[in-house]
């Protein structure tokens, strides 16, 4: 071989050196402008919009090539042309990698121009969907447990009233409460006589215990149940007829005097029963009056504030109904009172005129007499005996 050839075949070399090295450095090979400037194509945006990405699958550049038989050097010979292939064999298999490479970064930057559009699209949207869900969610809960707070609210609300409505109207013992709050001012021109002498009989246990207070439910008194059985009573040949008889719920206006009012309400009055006798001839007159109270304790105390001579009560009496007889209106009168219970009965006697008996007994036997009015607290009491066996 000349030295002439064999420099041509060094430059035949070196030129296809040259053009395989141009093959990576050419802009032109890249092919259109993909926009991709600044994009690396190894980040990973699966994990931010959701998605996972296999790495094993992902595709692995390889810059080496199995080296063909033309790709070895030679200095000289007839061996340049077959190298010229090989080279052009291995250039055209990195333009095959290349070309595979620009395909996959195109998938990649497909997926990430699609999500980051929907995104601008979306803006802050996610976010706001979000939190108009939660808010409308506390809403819901707030209403329903809004709506649970005010259905108890109203429970307890019932139940307070009804609670205040029991207590005012019951007693410390139980009873249903009835008769006047206060004091009832007796009428203009009422007499104020009070009796010239007065006793009192306390409560006994032996024989009233069983009514000693007021029975629960029990009905208050009616003008038939009380005076019905006893319009005539008799004793030791004095006959009595009634005349006149009433029933009301304002005990305080059966009687005069403020504190002995105030008694009566302190001692729960729920209703008074007053009946007129007189006798056949017309001498004697008494008036029964029977107060239903809570209990003996109210009797009594209401029994105290009767008594004309107890220092510690205003003046007061019960109210004369006698109407046209002048006995209890004016003159001497006499009276006994007498716990039974919770009923307080008084027994007032007096002569038809108002005049002093004397030494007469009739008054004694009339007194008697009329305490057979009060048959009605009898018979509560062997009511009550028999439901207690």
């Amino acid at each position: 071989m000349s030295r002439a050839e064999s420099r041509s075949g060094r430059r035949g070399r070196r030129g296809g050196t040259r053009r395989a090295g141009q093959a990576y450095d050419r802009p032109d090979d890249l092919g259109p402008d993909t926009g991709t400037d600044g994009y690396d194509p190894e980040e990973d945006f699966s994990a931010e919009y959701g998605h996972t990405t296999d790495r094993a699958g992902e595709y692995q550049r390889d810059d080496t090539y199995d080296a063909g038989p033309g790709d070895e050097a030679h200095e000289d010979g007839p061996g340049d042309e077959p190298r010229r292939a090989g080279s052009r064999r291995a250039s055209r298999r990195r333009r095959g990698r290349s070309d595979a490479g620009r395909g996959g970064v195109g998938k990649v930057s497909a997926f990430s121009a699609s999500a980051i559009k929907k995104v601008s699209v979306l803006g802050d949207r996610p976010n706001q969907i979000v939190y108009t869900l939660a808010e409308q969610s506390k809403r819901k809960r707030g209403t329903a447990a809004l709506g649970v707070l005010l259905g108890a609210f109203g429970i307890a609300l019932v139940a307070l009233l009804g609670l205040l409505v029991f207590q005012l109207t019951t007693t410390s013992d139980g009873v249903v409460e009835g008769g006047d709050q206060a004091v009832v001012i007796p009428p203009d021109g009422h007499g104020t006589l009070t009796p010239e002498l007065y006793l009192s009989e306390e409560n006994r246990d032996d024989v009233f215990g069983a009514i000693d207070q007021r029975p629960e439910g029990r009905e208050p008194m009616t003008e038939e149940a009380v005076f019905g059985p006893v319009q005539e009573i008799e004793l030791d040949g004095m006959s009595l007829e009634l005349q006149d008889s009433s029933v009301t719920d304002s005990c305080t206006s059966m009687v005069w005097g403020e504190d002995l009012g105030q008694s009566l309400v302190d001692a729960n009055c729920v209703n008074g029963a007053t009946g007129v006798y007189t006798d056949s001839d017309g001498e004697y007159v008494a008036q029964v009056s029977l107060f239903d109270l809570a209990n003996s304790d109210g009797a009594t105390d209401v029994s105290a504030a009767l008594d004309p001579t107890n220092p510690e009560h205003g003046a007061g009496f019960v109210l004369s109904q006698t109407g046209d007889v002048e006995g209890l209106e004016d003159g001497y009168s006499q009276a006994n009172s007498q716990v039974m219970g919770h009923y307080l009965a008084v027994f007032w006697v007096a002569r038809t005129d108002g005049s002093d008996p004397g030494d007469d007994s009739d008054m004694a036997t009339l007194s008697v007499a009329s305490m057979n009015a009060v048959r009605y607290v009898y018979d509560e009491v062997v009511e009550v005996g028999r439901a207690q066996e």
